[in-house]
């Protein structure tokens, strides 16, 4: 009887599978699509760019602070500070125009803000320590106002803020004691930025340069607000511009940083040192030197949030 024989082993398949060539859709799958992706985020990020940047202008800006609803002016001037610190917004930081309207609306700014803090401190004086600091908050929208406009100011590579920065830091009266503090400390550090910022000016082109001392020199004949900051911004850029004469309410920095250095306010006297770090005057390196041997004298009020 015959036995069953099993099925012949096969051989093994010699060589390689055959390749069949990638298809189209396979092609654009591995190529085309992340293409897009990326394609898709450049286009978005240049966009963004483009409204914070670019397309920012200073009409659309001063429309907005300029509104009289009062959340549509903080967004304006919290936008502006925020925007002016961006490299690509050097067209407006050199905006001599832009930068005299903006000190313009400072100036107002403050003046209601001390106006408001008086009428609000005869209302409140008899009130409890605690009921007094809960009623300042009400001037929380216009302290922030003044706040960024004076931020803004400081990022500006021309230095018509330099009046009213120093007329904060040496504003030592408030009735609120915690906002004006906080107040003084940030106009001294945006007086800093600007002392630092202005040296961008001699980085312009010449023709930006001639154009902007051109501007300033005409708004200096005025006897107005506009006319003080484009005098102090002479006297800084090129004082050679300045019209003969006409040297009224002109500011020096040195002196209002040495002022401050004997505040009280140990913390502003540590801003104070670093700010004179960036602005010349003969009175810069002895309150440097005054500074160095500071003992911590004084008070240091603690503003642990936003009042």
């Amino acid at each position: 009887m015959e036995t069953p024989q099993s099925p012949p082993i096969p051989e093994p398949v010699k060589g390689l599978p055959p390749v069949a060539p990638p298809s189209g859709r396979f092609i654009a799958q591995l190529f085309l699509v992340p293409g897009m992706i990326v394609l898709v985020a450049v286009l978005m990020l240049l966009a963004f760019r483009y409204l914070v940047g670019g397309g920012y202008s200073p009409d659309s800006s001063l429309k907005q602070l300029d509104s009289d609803n009062a959340d549509i002016r903080w967004r304006g001037a919290s936008d502006l500070a925020q925007v002016l610190k961006r490299p690509e917004s050097m067209h407006l930081k050199s905006d001599a125009a832009f930068a005299l309207d903006l000190a313009e609306r400072l100036r107002s700014t403050l003046s209601e803000l001390i106006q408001e803090e008086k009428k609000l401190h005869e209302k409140i004086a008899k009130l409890p320590e605690q009921d007094q600091q809960k009623a300042w908050k009400k001037l929380a929208a216009l302290r922030d106002h003044a706040r960024f406009l004076a931020a803004a100011l400081g990022d500006f590579v021309i230095p018509v803020g330099v009046p009213q920065l120093c007329e904060i830091i040496l504003h030592d009266d408030s009735p609120d004691v915690k906002g004006n503090t906080l107040r003084r400390r940030q106009a001294v550090w945006a007086l800093a930025n600007l002392g630092e910022n202005t040296k961008g000016f001699k980085k312009l082109p010449l023709d930006k340069q001639a154009a902007i001392l051109e501007l300033l020199v005409q708004e200096a004949d005025a006897i107005t607000d506009r006319g003080v900051g484009a005098r102090n911004a002479l006297q800084y850029l090129d004082k050679t511009k300045l019209p003969p004469g006409n040297t009224a309410f002109l500011v020096e920095v040195d002196k209002v940083l040495a002022q401050a250095a004997k505040d009280d306010d140990r913390y502003l006297r540590l801003q104070v040192a670093l700010a004179l770090n960036f602005w010349d005057g003969p009175l810069v390196e002895p309150t440097l030197q005054m500074l160095a041997r500071d003992n911590g004298h004084g008070t240091l009020v603690r503003i642990e949030e936003q009042d």
